[in-house]
């Protein structure tokens, strides 16, 4: 089973690897969107723009309602006893 789960990681951790070339050229095309005068650009470059805001945003909402949730169930006394 361990023997498994190592390969597992092995694989995901080479897809990551080969994956990380894509990733890096998010920004770079955003940048490159912004430079181009056409309005089809500049809704592009909101689309860019939107999304990264996303990205950066969703984690800490997350984060932030489990807290809240955690916190909320601390208060009614509803966690149970370990």
């Amino acid at each position: 089973m361990r023997k498994r789960m190592f390969l597992q990681l092995v694989v995901l951790g080479l897809f990551i690897f080969v994956l990380a070339d894509a990733a890096w050229a998010c920004p770079n095309c955003k940048e490159a969107v912004a430079n181009q005068s056409s309005p089809e650009a500049a809704g592009m470059r909101d689309g860019y723009f939107w999304s990264i805001l996303l990205m950066l945003c969703v984690p800490f909402g997350l984060l932030g309602t489990g807290g809240f949730m955690i916190a909320r169930a601390v208060r009614r006394g509803a966690l149970p006893e370990f």
